[in-house]
């Protein structure tokens, strides 16, 4: 009895683990972009006094009262007040350019509680790779494709004249021969089935969303020229590639949640092709 209860439990509590890789240009933000997301969703690793004390409920009632209601008003206020005080602290942050590899594993919550996603969006754990952008370093990125099952390549929207390398440099990720050698799977609930990880038309099948950063400045490129301008081409390249192009601040946490809820939407739907990890 006592191992089915703990089986059954086991069953209940488990998690659907997908490996998403933060790629893109040095300079472009990744790291930043893992850092934000730390503050914003609490650890899958941590213990639960250091997520009690690391979560953004704590940050908000530091700044405010620290009561709460259900009132529209306080609810808006305190997630303006909760967006400030993530950026504050990533601002305080003194954050160095990557070399090699900076891995993180988040708990995805839904922003909104109430929206009918939010069922889909339960046990669901991100483990996020952030590689280094440098040139030299870039050739290093295809031995994580076999085991990613979603992609962030994150822009520099101000940087124009690095928008053709970002671009040659996309392509070359969806065409990288390392996707034909994702061979067998070692998840034992896939029975060593094959994955399906190239598209039809010979491209990779893992959703790409492509993050165009530091939109909260002046010379930013918004994103409607962006699409009109290098960038559409990716269109007609990724044609049958699962990817979007979402305009975000990451510094100032603009677009993150809800860039990060499209993917993990990409993620669930895409399951047939790349089956999650269980944990």
């Amino acid at each position: 009895m006592f191992h089915l209860a703990s089986s059954l439990y086991t069953q209940y509590t488990k998690r659907e683990q997908y490996n998403v890789l933060i790629l893109g240009l040095d300079n472009a933000g990744k790291t930043s972009f893992l850092e934000h997301i730390k503050l914003l969703y609490p650890s899958a690793t941590a213990s639960p006094s250091d997520k009690k004390s690391n979560s953004l409920t704590a940050n908000i009632k530091n700044e405010n009262t620290g009561e709460s209601n259900d009132n529209n008003n306080n609810n808006n206020a305190t997630e303006s007040n909760a967006q400030r005080s993530t950026t504050s602290i990533l601002k305080s942050k003194r954050i160095l350019p990557t070399v090699g590899q900076n891995t993180t594993t988040i708990k995805f919550e839904a922003s909104d509680k109430s929206s009918p996603f939010a069922s889909q969006f339960k046990n669901i754990n991100l483990k996020f790779w952030d590689l280094g952008g440098q040139r030299s370093l870039r050739n290093m990125w295809s031995r994580y494709f076999k085991q990613c099952h979603g992609i962030i390549f994150i822009i520099d929207s101000t940087d124009t004249e690095r928008f053709q390398e970002c671009y040659e440099t996309l392509i070359q990720i969806a065409h990288d021969d390392s996707w034909l050698l994702s061979g067998e799977n070692d998840n034992p609930e896939t029975n060593g089935d094959y994955e399906r990880t190239i598209g039809l038309d010979g491209t990779v099948n893992v959703p790409i969303l492509m993050l165009a950063n530091k939109q909260d400045l002046p010379q930013a490129v918004d994103l409607v020229s962006l699409k009109t301008g290098v960038f559409i081409k990716l269109v007609s390249e990724l044609e049958a590639t699962d990817s979007k192009l979402l305009p975000v601040s990451v510094l100032e946490n603009q677009g993150l949640k809800e860039s990060l809820e499209w993917l993990v939407t990409r993620l669930i739907y895409n399951k047939g092709n790349k089956v999650p990890q269980y944990s």
